[in-house]
């Protein structure tokens, strides 16, 4: 940039805040990428919004989904809606179009702030719904004593003070917020290197980024081993049971497996989103800090606030119960993707299973269905041992001609030949024969 130009002239001269010097050495951004960023950012703000409040509304509206599992889910939606109502449109849009920032220190602040506390809660939420998965799928006989309404609340509760923690530090002086890119968006300083915001930005990539993302990794890799173990299990049983129970018996485990699929889809397509931000914030700290142009830090930006869109979209095309009822309130919405009812009738079998006095306040109809399944399935194999040993042994045994005789029995000769027994043998019934006297003795006398 010329030094013969005044200040008040260049691409980056604000004077209602005061620009970082890194982003005065690079040219000015043409007017067609400001215009580009704004149109994309407000289209991904009014998408953001629409559709995470559509989950929200859905989600507390439908009684089949008020599951301790989908108050994560509400918790995610609820955190985009924000970010996108705030970080996209209309506050960065606007700025886009008039090529600055355009509300002042404080309000840059407020939007880095906001930013900063949903961005981080949004990846920790990620780690709650891998830790309830993992309870479902990995400990299923144990999954309704650890998940509740209550204990839910809890960790959501824990995530919102994990954010709030981690964010708020640049407004007390730990770091800064502050312009980045094209200088029409604020976020966390991570251009000075300072050991203030060198130590915010290190602790904040480990804490807050990296040990959510270990939590994540560890719950899926636990889930894929027990799927794998659950298959072999499965396959074993199905030589046992019929297809008809069988079917049955997966119903509920069927259900909790699409949802950690949707878990995968949802944390990958995040870290996909977040992690360039992550890359260009350790190589502002610690790599070559002329790499860091106003196009290699605003591209991630864009990721990173697309993210926000994505949720919804996913669960409106992968969540049966969700699809049923969009379907139900807003079927304009599935124009594209029709709702197949045979979707959901797993679930269904599962919860009708269940008596309503089993239902308490405390355990979702999905964990109760889970157990009462698995309950059955027990039921069933006790059952079947019970029928073996009662037709033991079986018809046709032991076999004819075993065990086989001795060598050398019966003994030749024997039976011996001819009549046998001999006559009078057994002796008649009544009284017992008596003995002829001896001679010479009379036979009255002898009696007497």
């Amino acid at each position: 940039m010329g030094r013969d130009i005044p200040d008040n002239e260049t691409w980056w001269y604000n004077p209602s805040i005061v620009v970082h010097p890194h982003w005065r050495e690079f040219d000015q951004v043409p007017d067609a990428v400001y215009y580009g960023l704004g149109i994309f950012i407000g289209i991904c703000g009014i998408i953001g919004c629409g559709g995470n409040g559509i989950v929200i509304y859905l989600f507390t509206k439908t009684k089949s989904l008020q599951t301790p599992a989908n108050m994560f889910i509400i918790n995610l939606a609820f955190s985009d809606f924000t970010f996108s109502l705030v970080n996209g449109f209309p506050l960065m849009t606007i700025s886009c179009f008039l090529k600055k920032w355009v509300f002042g220190h404080a309000a840059c602040k407020v939007y880095g702030f906001i930013g900063g506390i949903f961005g981080l809660m949004s990846i920790m939420t990620m780690a709650m719904i891998s830790i309830d998965r993992y309870n479902v799928i990995g400990r299923p006989m144990a999954a309704s004593k650890h998940m509740s309404h209550r204990r839910a609340f809890i960790m959501i509760i824990f995530v919102w003070l994990w954010s709030v923690l981690w964010a708020i530090g640049p407004i007390f002086g730990w770091g800064a917020y502050t312009l980045e890119g094209v200088l029409c968006n604020c976020s966390f300083d991570y251009i000075t290197r300072d050991y203030a915001t060198r130590s915010n930005i290190i602790c904040m990539y480990v804490f807050a980024f990296c040990f959510p993302i270990i939590i994540i990794l560890f719950c899926y890799f636990n889930i894929v081993m027990s799927v794998s173990n659950h298959e072999k299990e499965m396959a074993a049983m199905a030589k046992r049971l019929n297809a008809k129970e069988l079917r049955k018996a997966q119903a509920g485990a069927s259900a909790e497996m699409k949802l950690a699929k949707i878990s995968i889809v949802i944390v990958t397509q995040f870290l996909l989103s977040w992690s360039p931000y992550a890359i260009v914030a350790l190589l502002a700290q610690f790599g070559p800090l002329e790499w860091v142009t106003p196009y290699a830090a605003q591209l991630p930006v864009m990721f990173a606030k697309a993210s926000a869109i994505h949720n919804p979209m996913i669960y409106s095309v992968s969540h049966p119960k969700f699809r049923e009822a969009i379907s139900n309130t807003f079927p304009w919405i599935l124009t594209c993707c029709t709702f197949d009812e045979k979707e959901t009738e797993d679930d269904r079998d599962a919860e009708a299973e269940i008596p309503a006095s089993e239902q308490t306040q405390e355990t979702s109809p999905t964990d109760a269905a889970q157990v009462k399944e698995m309950m059955a399935m027990m039921q069933k194999m006790q059952a079947q041992q019970a029928q073996q040993q009662a037709a033991y042994p079986p018809q046709g045994y032991p076999p004819q001609g075993y065990p086989p005789p001795p060598q050398g029995y019966p003994p030749q000769g024997y039976p011996p030949q001819g009549a046998y027994p001999p006559q009078g043998y057994p002796p008649p019934q009544g009284a017992p024969p008596q003995a002829a006297p001896p001679e010479g003795v009379d036979n009255q006398a002898y009696q007497a």
